[in-house]
């Protein structure tokens, strides 16, 4: 059975190896540095990145980062999905399922309208598996660095 909970609720440890395992499938390295940026924002009050967790049997499975981003044309407001992770070792036990409908009820529960997610264009398995809750939009992403040493999400 799948227990779904605040992220906090992990160990730094737990949850990083969890992130790195994200941020390796991506082919993207990620520092010491950036991963306790990233769980500073999560249990903090300066931006509205939460996460929860998947546990199976006392060990986490699988994490899940939302927030809240206004949609000014519709003039209501979404839930972004930014990262959905589960470990090799869990997939296809209905765990990302669990983290996706615990986002759903948090999204209901805020009056969001939608979520909304991306991916990456070679990802199969994990497009397959998005269809069954959202569907494919006709939006190109582009992303505008300000930084030349950002390198972004692009797979190595």
């Amino acid at each position: 059975m799948t227990e779904i909970v605040e992220i906090r609720q992990l160990s730094f440890g737990d949850w990083a190896e969890l992130y790195r395992g994200y941020a390796d499938s991506y082919g993207v390295p990620i520092t010491d540095e950036q991963l306790h940026k990233v769980w500073e924002w999560l249990g903090g009050h300066e931006t509205e990145l939460r996460g929860l967790a998947a546990v199976q049997d006392g060990k986490p499975v699988g994490i899940v980062h939302y927030r809240r981003f206004l949609r000014p044309l519709a003039g209501e407001v979404g839930m972004f999905l930014d990262d959905i992770y589960v470990a090799k070792e869990a997939r296809r036990h209905g765990v990302g399922e669990a983290l996706i409908d615990a986002i759903k009820n948090i999204a209901e529960t805020q009056n969001c309208t939608m979520i909304r997610w991306i991916t990456h264009e070679d990802r199969p398995d994990a497009m397959a598996f998005y269809k069954k809750f959202g569907k494919e939009t006709r939006w190109v992403t582009f992303d505008l660095k300000l930084d030349e040493r950002e390198e972004g999400y692009e797979r190595k």
